[in-house]
């Protein structure tokens, strides 16, 4: 271990706190960074609250430096990726890290001896997952993004965590990107005209916006919609029953009913919609906590929310092709402009998944941010 470095696993609740508190420290003067919830990172962490962790394990490291944390990472072994892609892959996660190469590369190096423990015959390390493909995902890259806070659930970092990565032995693997369109009626003519085909095209077929005052059977339409729609996606893992019900849970009170939508035939779903506001806008200012003041900093700041995020849009397979995006986008963008938002992220979406990125360039939807998702072969035990 370099001089002063040490690297050891969280084993007590003040490691923990060091583990949460390390990214305030770090970015506190980041005018891009949005300081996240405590509460909510310290949820998703927490094996006893959060259903992700009844199919995955983990193992927490901070790195220290003169007895100063300088790193942390966790260490990711999730039995449902594996069982879905029929692979050794363990996974790392919540990264962060000073420019500091050495303790990155001996943050990885121990990430990879838990992935073992974790996972044995582990051959494959990936991340950053935090702390699955169904949350934040990737590395943003700088040099390949427009600059400015990223969107609610949308991953930031400095720019010198490629190079640490790098400096550690990892390699692309696959990239993220979100695209970036205004709001307003410039394409709606055009737009219009594909959406009236579709509906004449498909009689049968019903487009309605959520109703949450019946939450509990829209959110079992979702259910059924979710899993199927992106079963052949790169990297998906379903989500379990109890995992989406705590997504919705986190979710409810922050949903816009008029950017949220479903299609059915009949009282089946085939399609389904999440538009969110993006209350990263709020949260930037809030510091990571809901109180003292917290609370009526998001309270004040919601109207003046102006950005939206298009965080899903899932069709089950024989059903796609046939134009449902485009009514769901169309009614969405009306509701959304009515509502006096400006702009949308469609994020994030595979690099290579043209059927999304295709049809985005009819509402002048441009590429403006990518993320990467890196990974190293694990040398085997033997």
């Amino acid at each position: 271990m370099a001089e002063g470095l040490s690297v050891a696993e969280v084993s007590s609740r003040s490691d923990l706190a060091e583990f949460v508190e390390l990214p305030y420290r770090l970015f506190a003067s980041e005018p891009d960074w949005v300081p996240p919830l405590r509460s909510d990172v310290r949820w998703v962490l927490d094996p006893a609250k959060n259903p992700f962790w009844r199919h995955a394990r983990r193992t927490l490291f901070l790195a220290r430096r003169g007895g100063r944390v300088v790193g942390r990472v966790a260490a990711i072994a999730d039995d449902a990726h594996n069982r879905v892609h029929g692979d050794r892959t363990a996974f790392f996660g919540f990264f962060e890290c000073e420019d500091d190469p050495g303790a990155a590369k001996a943050l990885f190096h121990a990430a990879e001896g838990a992935a073992g423990r974790l996972l044995p015959g582990c051959d494959r390390l990936r991340g950053p997952v935090n702390p699955s493909m169904n949350d934040e995902v990737g590395f943003l890259l700088a040099g390949e993004s427009e600059p400015g806070p990223p969107v609610l659930m949308m991953p930031w970092n400095p720019a010198y965590y490629l190079d640490l990565v790098a400096s550690a032995g990892f390699e692309k693997e696959k990239d993220l990107v979100a695209l970036l369109a205004p709001i307003d009626d410039r394409s709606f003519a055009r737009l219009g005209r594909i959406t009236d085909a579709v509906r004449r095209r498909n009689p049968e077929l019903t487009f309605r916006t959520i109703r949450m005052d019946r939450f509990p059977a829209e959110l079992a339409k979702v259910k059924e919609v979710y899993n199927a729609a992106w079963e052949r996606n790169w990297g998906f893992v379903p989500m379990t029953s109890e995992e989406i019900d705590a997504m919705a849970k986190k979710l409810k009170d922050l949903l816009y009913p008029p950017i949220v939508w479903f299609v059915e035939s009949g009282e089946r779903p085939v399609a389904f919609m999440l538009g969110m506001p993006d209350f990263n806008q709020v949260l930037i200012r809030m510091g990571g906590r809901l109180f003292p003041f917290g609370w009526l900093k998001f309270l004040l700041g919601r109207k003046k929310v102006d950005r939206v995020r298009l965080m899903a849009f899932g069709v089950l397979p024989e059903y796609r092709r046939k134009g449902l995006d485009a009514v769901c986008y169309f009614e969405g963008y009306k509701a959304a402009m009515a509502a006096g938002f400006r702009t949308v992220e469609f994020s994030w979406i595979l690099e290579d998944n043209l059927d999304l990125l295709k049809p985005i360039e009819v509402f002048e939807g441009r590429l403006y941010r990518r993320y990467r998702l890196v990974a190293r072969t694990v040398p085997s035990a033997s």
